[in-house]
Order: C-alpha cells, then sequence, then structure tokens
C-alpha cells in the first residue's frame, strides 16, 4: 500500500485517496499508507515535500 501511495503521491499529490489535509497556513500532509504520513509546504504552483515518517511521529511534529 505505501508504494502504491509513493507513486501516487509523485504523480498527482492532491489525489483524494491520499487524504491531502491542510495542517497550518501553508502546511499539507498526506497517507502513505497506514503507519506513514508525509509533510509539504504549499508553494501555490506545487508542494515541496520535507518530512516523511511514522504516524507517531507526525502526530508529536505537527502537535
Amino acid at each position: 500500500m505505501a508504494d502504491k501511495n509513493f507513486e501516487l503521491l509523485k504523480a498527482d499529490a492532491r489525489h483524494g485517496s491520499l487524504h491531502l489535509k491542510k495542517i497550518a497556513a501553508d502546511v499539507y500532509s498526506v497517507r502513505v499508507g497506514l503507519e506513514y504520513r508525509a509533510l509539504a509546504f504549499d508553494r501555490g504552483t506545487h508542494l515541496t515535500w520535507f518530512w516523511i515518517g511514522p504516524h507517531d511521529e507526525y502526530e508529536r511534529l505537527i502537535s
């Protein structure tokens, strides 16, 4: 599942099955499998990915 979602992320980060979610003014998260999340900055015309890791670390980062 993570491999499929990663390929989808590279092709279309805004695809509905990735559950793109705005978590701050210019920061978004997506699911990368059941246990991983990725974070990106919104640059207007594109997203710049800056972190990927386990869900528990994600929760600590965004809290």
